[in-house]
């Protein structure tokens, strides 16, 4: 089986559209089709349902997408090890997956002092909401995430790297702006303000109310926490932040209370995935990132 015909096969069940997918591949849409044919013809089976209106698999198609997928990670993952087994490490690229939330507080010293101490290793950093983080550690599309506890941690190696709260943040007109502590079951009738569905910590909130007995009401989702912090700030309604990241943001017109029953922590992690080849330069990263947050 040609292996590069696979390769091809794979991202076009993913695409799902020919002419896509040659783009994707800087190709022309003929010699892809003729690597498709070519690989139809080696395995003497159908692997593109033609005669559908839409593009679909056909059930062997579906069966070499699912198995193809592991074997061509295998190979990289053996490519990667005889790599770093018979050359001298100098260098390599790592590709990290950092929140936007996380990468403010944390992450921009320590990029920078990992570039000083390790010119020869590239991080290719990613910003991006934690659960697409965790999506793409998953897919071998990253090979570090830094993510939000709680994580699942069966097929990850897990080091926590900070632990902070999250707090309530409220207007100082507010009633609860006068209060210590707020529970949960008190926000059930607050308009809510929120970091969007990309971020764990609005799958963390809605858990929460949850089992709090609620549905909370968002009256606004956004992909940046400054947006957030400054329509509290407007008394446009209560949001649920990191605490680290609201010393960022100098305003004397909101109010930080303390969540309780239940405690909302913000702790942070990096995780690799553990069936995955883990390079010299990934080893690298790791022990820099773990020391960084140890001191």
């Amino acid at each position: 089986m040609n292996l590069k015909h696979l390769s091809w096969f794979i991202e076009l069940a993913k695409v799902k559209h020919f002419t896509k997918t040659a783009q994707k591949l800087y190709m022309d849409q003929s010699t892809l089709s003729k690597g498709i044919r070519a690989l139809e013809e080696d395995l003497g089976v159908p692997l593109i349902d033609r005669t559908a209106n839409v593009f679909r698999l056909t059930s062997h198609g579906e069966v070499l997408f699912t198995l193809g997928s592991e074997t061509l990670e295998k190979v990289e993952d053996s490519l990667n090890y005889l790599r770093d087994s018979t050359a001298i490490f100098t260098g390599g690229v790592v590709r990290v997956g950092i929140p936007p939330v996380i990468g403010t507080v944390y992450f921009a010293d320590v990029i920078s002092e990992f570039e000083k101490a390790y010119p020869s290793i590239r991080l290719d950093v990613i910003e991006i909401g934690a659960n697409i983080v965790k999506e793409k550690v998953d897919a071998g599309e990253i090979d570090i995430g830094i993510v939000i506890l709680p994580i699942a941690s069966g097929n990850y190696d897990v080091h926590v790297l900070f632990e902070s709260k999250n707090v309530l943040v409220v207007n100082k007109e507010h009633p609860f702006a006068k209060r210590s502590k707020v529970r949960f079951q008190e926000l059930k009738n607050e308009p809510m303000l929120s970091l969007d569905s990309s971020y764990m910590l609005y799958n963390r909130i809605v858990s929460l109310c949850n089992e709090a007995g609620f549905q909370p009401r968002f009256k606004l989702l956004s992909s940046q926490w400054d947006m957030v912090a400054r329509m509290c700030e407007l008394n446009y309604g209560v949001a649920i932040l990191p605490y680290p990241i609201l010393s960022h943001f100098h305003s004397k017109s909101i109010q930080l209370v303390e969540l309780c029953e239940p405690d909302f922590p913000w702790d942070i992690a990096m995780v690799v995935r553990k069936d995955k080849y883990v390079s010299s330069a990934i080893r690298v990263v790791q022990d820099f990132v773990r020391k960084y947050s140890d001191s």
